[in-house]
């Protein structure tokens, strides 16, 4: 076998899955996947975003490489920011728009930074895909097209929005061609120049000029100070295994790893009952609030990662869950696997989007300024320049140096809980990865239980006890897109939306 790539849709791991077959490794596969997504999945994630990558190799340790959005800093008084509503069905959510919610991409300096250290294929190769995708047309899945739905106040924003995603008026759906000639110059252009075109060259000049006719933040020098950074990720230990994820100031592995570690000696009997919901629910309650007194204002203290094994520290919230127990986060993943056993876990994302396009480019640029997960104490309170954190966690888990399962979600603040509940799906109830994926999920927020359909009723009248609840009709993308593959070449890509697995032989 050549590997198995896992990705938010078939479009994208057929990208992958192309470039394995050709002979390329892990990371050659997922920098084709990650330069396809944003045509394939273009609600979900853009070359104007941002992101993380785990990699995993054989003989070495594993490092995170952060190629997420950086702070410009607030230089006009009143930026071109506003709300927009999404309806996710049973919850609204709130975001903002505009050129004065772009925070400074970090995907292209990522893409380029991993092809330069980790890939084995040339550029001109692992850019094919995509820009046959974008010249040729492709048609989107009806997952892809909801979502494109969804948000098409934000795709309709600007004259450059519209004209690639509502030609002659009409919103691009899974029953017309979509095609992006631009973005595939774009991508044609980076495999010339790199990097460099867009952080200094002809892009950056563009960029700043939109800015500076839009009342935006960035700037070009904001630009040329961007730096990818490569780091060891979190790193803990659950019921045996080795457990990697990523590192502030991002929040959401140390987290993951705090959720866990409350969880490390609980008994959870069967999946779905009263213990393993209960022990859930208090361990992610929990969390919210280490997350609030100790994680939000401190993200980019030195050596937060180090909370996690304060013994005083997590006591304290270790006896507050054991008496709670008493009483009873848009993106897109890829996940590869290769016939050597590199692996690679990578979240990206572009936001909602602020509905502007760089002009010629076919790249939609970010809104994270607008997220008010991101920006937990008020928009445009973090200092400039800072990496803005995010609950992005690509994850592996690990044993004597070999992967068990290599994970990543989309979902805001429901990334942190989709992986906790895979992880435990797999490592503690012996799901299969497929089962594990899809099997229903819950999510606690703010005093507020939400669950999918699927567990049992009188389970679901303990919690209403005791929590304000609500039950989705369906399965729902609100609980997060995760995708997985394990170290004996499964896969599973999550059907929440539209997630997609290839083996290739």
């Amino acid at each position: 076998m050549k590997g198995v790539i896992a990705a938010g849709d078939k479009l994208t791991a057929e990208a992958g899955a192309q470039i394995l077959r050709n002979g390329g490794n892990a990371f050659d596969a997922a920098v084709a996947a990650m330069l396809a997504a944003p045509l394939t999945e273009p609600a979900l994630t853009s070359l104007g975003g941002g992101g993380f990558l785990l990699a995993i190799e054989k003989g070495k340790n594993p490092v995170i490489y952060d190629f997420f959005v950086d702070v410009p800093p607030k230089r006009i008084k009143n930026p071109d920011f506003y709300p927009v509503y999404v309806d996710f069905g049973s919850t609204v959510q709130e975001f903002h728009i505009g050129a004065g919610s772009v925070a400074v991409p970090g995907m292209v300096a990522g893409v380029y930074r991993i092809y330069q250290e980790k890939c084995s294929m040339p550029m001109e190769e692992l850019i094919k895909p995509a820009v046959r995708y974008g010249e040729e047309g492709i048609y989107l899945s009806s997952m892809q097209a909801s979502f494109v739905k969804l948000l098409e106040p934000i795709f309709t924003a600007t004259e450059e929005a519209r004209k690639i995603y509502a030609p002659g008026g009409k919103l691009i759906d899974e029953k017309s061609i979509y095609k992006n000639s631009d973005y595939a110059y774009f991508l044609k252009l980076f495999a010339q120049e790199g990097a460099w075109i867009f952080y200094e060259g002809e892009i950056a000049d563009r960029i700043e000029q939109l800015f500076l006719e839009n009342d935006g933040l960035i700037r070009k020098e904001d630009l040329r100070k961007y730096t990818v950074e490569e780091k060891d990720p979190v790193y803990f230990r659950f019921r045996g295994y080795d457990i990697f994820t990523n590192a502030p100031p991002s929040p959401g592995g140390l987290l993951i790893g705090f959720t866990l570690k409350l969880l490390e000696d609980v008994k959870l009997n069967d999946y779905g009952s009263v213990k393993h919901l209960s022990a859930l629910i208090e361990a992610m309650h929990t969390t919210q609030i280490f997350r609030r007194e100790y994680v939000d204002r401190h993200v980019h203290q030195k050596d937060l990662h180090l909370l996690i094994e304060d013994r005083n520290v997590f006591e304290m919230y270790r006896n507050f869950f054991t008496k709670r127990l008493n009483l009873w986060g848009n993106t897109t993943h890829i996940s590869v696997i290769d016939s050597e056993g590199n692996a690679v876990s990578v979240t990206t994302t572009n936001g909602e989007g602020s509905g502007y396009i760089i002009p010629g480019t076919g790249i939609m640029l970010n809104n994270m300024l607008g997220e008010e997960d991101l920006n937990p104490d008020g928009f445009f309170k973090w200092p400039e320049h800072v990496r803005l954190p995010s609950m992005m966690s690509p994850t592996a888990v690990m044993e004597d140096g070999s992967l068990i399962i290599s994970l990543g979600s989309a979902g805001s603040n429901r990334i942190r809980s989709a992986i906790v509940q895979v992880i435990l799906n797999y490592l503690v109830f012996g799901m299969d990865v497929k089962t594990a994926v899809q099997s229903p999920r819950i999510h606690y927020e703010n005093h507020t239980v939400f669950l999918e359909p699927g567990f049992p009723s009188e389970v679901i009248k303990k919690i209403k006890e005791l929590y304000e609840t609500v039950v989705f009709e369906e399965k729902s993308l609100f609980f997060g897109g995760l995708q997985a593959v394990t170290g004996d070449f499964k896969g599973a890509g999550d059907d929440r939306r539209g997630g997609c697995v290839i083996e290739v032989y």
